[in-house]
């Protein structure tokens, strides 16, 4: 999951979170039994906050592994929701349209650099690059590859027509992931942490699950190698 990182995340907080991340790591590596309330005082003690905000930053990072699961996050946003002003919006569309999703295929720096030089020329604060790149994410995969004349990743990314059989059990297991229509809450404070997602293995022949993975971090190879390594373990 590579990770998608949220829109205009302040880079202070990106460095907390980074540094957090570093201490509980190292916290919860030297301490494979049951935390102490000692333990935990000098964890709170190392990152300058209370134990109570300590104990909830160890859940969250347990359940999410990931350095996003600590960023601190500003209350009443909601998830997907844009935080830049309408006329940056509209020079970065105008700039992927017109520049970047062209034959002459430039390059992404490039495409940061007419962005933020776009919006600097008419007094306008630039955006981060991630910011960027989250807009051109948000545009189909196939359709970016046909503007820029991408002809390998047009194809691969086509539809075929056709049929997936299996003439016996577990001869073909699909992997496929889902965002669960729940949201977990964190059991102390009940302030939601997110909707997790849920991997299935689906045996083509019988049409049986064989598997699943349930995790709040997004779709990525791990989801899947978790659930190769779970049947390993099992067959063994």
């Amino acid at each position: 999951m590579s990770d998608a990182f949220p829109d205009e995340v302040d880079e202070a907080l990106w460095d907390e979170a980074c540094r957090r991340a570093d201490a509980i790591r190292d916290f919860l590596k030297s301490r494979t039994g049951k935390m102490s309330v000692a333990d935990v005082a000098l964890l709170s003690t190392e990152l300058e906050i209370s134990r109570s905000t300590a104990y909830r930053l160890i859940k969250l990072f347990r359940a999410g592994g990931t350095v996003m699961s600590l960023v601190e996050r500003k209350p009443g946003r909601p998830e997907g929701h844009r935080v830049l002003d309408d006329r940056r919006e509209e020079i970065i569309r105008t700039t992927i349209s017109r520049y970047y999703l062209t034959r002459n295929r430039p390059s992404f720096s490039q495409l940061v650099r007419d962005v933020q030089t776009n919006c600097l020329s008419i007094g306008l604060r630039r955006p981060h690059p991630r910011t960027i790149k989250a807009r051109l994410e948000d545009i189909d995969l196939q359709k970016r590859a046909k503007r820029r004349g991408e002809t390998k990743i047009a194809k691969d990314t086509r539809a075929v027509p056709g049929v997936l059989a299996a003439s016996r059990p577990l001869q073909i297991v699909q992997v496929d992931h889902t965002k669960a229509d729940i949201f977990v809450v964190d059991e102390e404070t009940r302030q939601p942490i997110g909707r997790p997602w849920l991997t299935l293995a689906m045996d083509v022949c019988s049409r049986m699950v064989t598997g699943f993975y349930l995790t709040m971090d997004a779709p990525s190879r791990l989801s899947t190698s978790l659930y190769g390594a779970l049947q390993k373990v099992r067959k063994a």
